[in-house]
Order: C-alpha cells, then sequence, then structure tokens
C-alpha cells in the first residue's frame, strides 16, 4: 500500500512513466551493445558528451543562445565521437581501444575545460554526471517516448540486419547485409538513447542500465528478442525498485538502481551456479 501511495506526488508519477520509456529504448539498445561487445565504445560515448554538455552550458551562458538545454550540444557531440571512433577504426584502421580512449578523455577533458570557465556552473554538472530521475518533466517523456518508437520501428525494419550484424559484420558484409548504415546508425541511437537518459541515471551510471539488464536476461535466455524483452523488464524492475527505495530512505535514485540490477544479476548468476553444480 505504500509502495503505492508514494505515485500519488506528480514527480513520482513522471519518474515512473520515464523509467518505463527508458526501459524499453536501453532494453533494445543495451542487447546490441553488449551482444556486439561494445560496451567500451558506449562507455567512450558517454563520457565524451561530458564535452558537449560543458561546450553547451559554456555558449549558452555567454552569448545567450535560444536553446537553453545543454544536452542538445551533448547529443551532437555524442553523435560525432561515435562516428570519429568508427572513422578511426575503419578509414585510418586506428587501434580500436586506442581510438575509444582518444575519444573518451578528448571528451571529457573538454567538458572540464569549459565548465570550469562557465562562472557558477561547476556544481551544476554533477547532475549530468549522476543523474536524477527524480527531476524528470514532461519534455523527457516526449523525448523518450518519440525515442522509443524511432528504435522500436527501426529494429523492426532491419531487425535481421541488425541481428546478422551484431554476430559477425565482416562475414555478412559480403553478402549484401547494409553493415556500414547500420554501425553508423546505431550509432546515432547509441548517443541519443545515453544523452536522452543521462538526468535519470547519468554519465558515470548510463552505462550499467545498458549492460546488466542484459546481462541478466543472457543468463536466462539465448534468443535474442527474447534476451531483449527479458532486458526491458529487468530495467523497469531496477528502477521501479530503485525508485522505491530512493524515496523511503532518502537516498540518491541513479546509484540505487544500479546496486538493485547488479544484486539481481548476482542472484541469477549465483541460481545458474548452484542448479548447475547440483542438478546436472
Amino acid at each position: 500500500m505504500e509502495f503505492i501511495k508514494i505515485f500519488e506526488y506528480a514527480f513520482m508519477r513522471n519518474a515512473l512513466i520515464v523509467g518505463l520509456l527508458s526501459s524499453i529504448c536501453c532494453g533494445i539498445i543495451g542487447t546490441y551493445i553488449v551482444n556486439k561487445k561494445m560496451v567500451f565504445i558506449s562507455s567512450s560515448i558517454s563520457h565524451a558528451s561530458y564535452g558537449g554538455i560543458g561546450i553547451g552550458i559554456y555558449l549558452i551562458y555567454f552569448f545567450n543562445l535560444p536553446i537553453k538545454d545543454p544536452l542538445f550540444f551533448g547529443l551532437i557531440f555524442s553523435i560525432l565521437s561515435g562516428v570519429l571512433i568508427l572513422i578511426l577504426k575503419d578509414a585510418l584502421h586506428v587501434d580500436g581501444d586506442l581510438g575509444i580512449g582518444i575519444v573518451m578523455s578528448m571528451g571529457m577533458a573538454i567538458g572540464i575545460i569549459f565548465s570550469f570557465l562557465t562562472p557558477g556552473y561547476q556544481s551544476d554538472m554533477s547532475t549530468y554526471l549522476f543523474g536524477n530521475i527524480l527531476l524528470s518533466n514532461t519534455l523527457n517523456i516526449i523525448l523518450l517516448l518519440i525515442l522509443d518508437i524511432i528504435t522500436i520501428t527501426f529494429f523492426i525494419i532491419f531487425y535481421k540486419s541488425i541481428v546478422y550484424t551484431s554476430f559477425d559484420e565482416n562475414f555478412y558484409k559480403i553478402h549484401s547485409v547494409p553493415v556500414t548504415f547500420i554501425n553508423y546508425f546505431m550509432i546515432i541511437l547509441i548517443s541519443s538513447v545515453i544523452i536522452i537518459n543521462i538526468k535519470t541515471i547519468g554519465i558515470i551510471l548510463i552505462i550499467s542500465i545498458l549492460t546488466i539488464p542484459q546481462a541478466i536476461a543472457a543468463s536466462l535466455a539465448r534468443k535474442y528478442s527474447t534476451i531483449i524483452i527479458l532486458s526491458i523488464i529487468f530495467s523497469f524492475i531496477g528502477i521501479l525498485s530503485g525508485l522505491y527505495f530512493s524515496y523511503t530512505l532518502n537516498i540518491p535514485s541513479g546509484p540505487s538502481i544500479i546496486v538493485l540490477l547488479t544484486v539481481l544479476l548476482a542472484l541469477v548468476k549465483m541460481g545458474g551456479f548452484v542448479k548447475g553444480k547440483f542438478l546436472n
């Protein structure tokens, strides 16, 4: 009863809706990230977005731009960072990990410099680093809804190509699968998912919501579509539980969500170990 009662507040209802919508896009995109072993790339894009946010805060403060949300600049910067990683890897043949490290460190450095140059905004940057789902508003809901529609539509249309690409892009590239298109469009989607969810989870923790539910799902299923569905479910369970403990214990929501998902992953893994040890 107490659990339902907390959603009488408008900000908790907004957080619940945002949590559901976030679970959908993170569950779908996260499955692709984990399956294709793009966790490090996604983490690089997440950290590089700090550079775009820092630039955005600086430009908005000093030039009074009509765009008042620095996440817009973070989105552009993230997409460019992701594309740069692919160009370094595919066109310039730079080692993948090296290119990722360069982009990630440069993005963070740029963000720190520009936030330092903007009076009074150093402390505000912590909002983007750690997030707070309880600050979600109608705009967050609309953006997530649009992102979910785009993501679901893209996966429905290109589902087979996405699955093929995530397993062995070199093999399927010679079999008329649009590998390059899939790779670049997925970078755009990954960047969008990261940026739009930054206020919910934060730059530092966003990669966890894109990987831990998928790891749980992959421990219970093998079919790609089933893993996506389970990832969405576990993401929402984690966010819902995190919201409850965040509100009742007065602790940060983002870390609460990640801790609960990690505990759930540990329980699933231990359950699988016990089953394999004693029942086989």
